[in-house]
């Protein structure tokens, strides 16, 4: 009986043991140089200068999912980085770690190129499997763009962007993306596509359409941005919290939620759950 008792008492310190490390929320930080998470995102991304922080925080966004009932809230933690205090903002970059409720949700994976990128590849950076993506970016509409603006600095029309973006647990995904306001050789297709949008018969813009005239400007972006944004030890410890008193924690954010499907992806329903219908 006592035995039994024992095995009892070691079953239950197991579980709340379990219980409680569920309920750690992992944390971010970001300082001068980088983007720091720990718990399951277990990532470090770095910024070279003249990159430098401008704001940072957290909050919770509704993300697109494959179902019509309610889709889920994820946590979206972010930081963003640009160059100086002042004046236009010509490159920028910024990082996200977002997460969905689980047990019940998870990343739909990408195995498909968006249909605006320029090109789609896979590599191995920071101890996850990267999906790196170059496409453009409409400053319209667009969050990050309404950062910059909302406090006091103007942007392109439209940016070039690369993105990677990796999903080390189901629940859980790492973004990190830079930007540069796009080159000419592809600002009148843009503009021409903004402008078809009014016809009720516009085709979607097909990014490897803007290759052929801007194959040597897109290249000469990406080893930028290869230059601007690395990938450290996952295993890498936080860096210390930014001072509230610094300029970064004073930012002004947008009020309306980020878009996540562009931003961030799409969620889908865990069907082999008990429960899931």
């Amino acid at each position: 009986m006592k035995r039994k008792s024992t095995y009892v008492s070691m079953l239950l310190f197991c579980v709340c043991g379990l219980l409680a490390a569920a309920c750690v929320q992992p944390s971010t930080r970001a300082d001068r140089s980088g983007f720091y998470a720990d718990g399951r995102f277990r990532s470090h991304v770095g910024v070279s200068a003249p990159l430098t922080l401008a704001g940072s925080g957290g909050f919770s966004a509704t993300v697109p999912a494959d179902v019509l009932f309610s889709p889920p809230n994820a946590t979206f933690r972010f930081a963003v980085f640009g160059e100086g205090e002042s004046g236009p903002v010509d490159r920028a970059a910024h990082m996200i770690a977002s997460e969905l409720p689980s047990p019940g949700w998870r990343w739909e994976k990408e195995s498909l190129a968006r249909t605006e990128a320029l090109s789609y590849a896979l590599v191995s950076a920071g101890g996850h499997r990267q999906v790196v993506q170059i496409f453009p970016v409409e400053s319209s509409g667009d969050w990050f763009s309404g950062f910059w603006t909302l406090n006091g600095r103007t942007v392109p029309d439209f940016w070039l962007a690369k993105h990677w973006s990796s999903t080390p647990y189901d629940d859980i995904r790492m973004v990190a993306e830079y930007r540069e306001a796009a080159p000419s050789c592809m600002r009148e297709r843009l503009t021409a596509y903004v402008e078809s949008r009014k016809n009720r018969d516009y085709a979607p813009l097909r990014g490897k359409a803007l290759l052929p005239r801007c194959g040597r400007e897109v290249e000469e972006f990406s080893r930028r941005a290869d230059a601007a944004v690395t990938f450290g030890d996952a295993a890498q410890p936080a860096a210390p919290a930014l001072s509230e008193s610094g300029s970064a924690a004073q930012a002004a954010l947008p009020g309306g939620r980020p878009n996540m499907r562009k931003l961030v992806g799409v969620a889908e329903l865990v069907r082999n759950l008990p429960d899931a219908r």
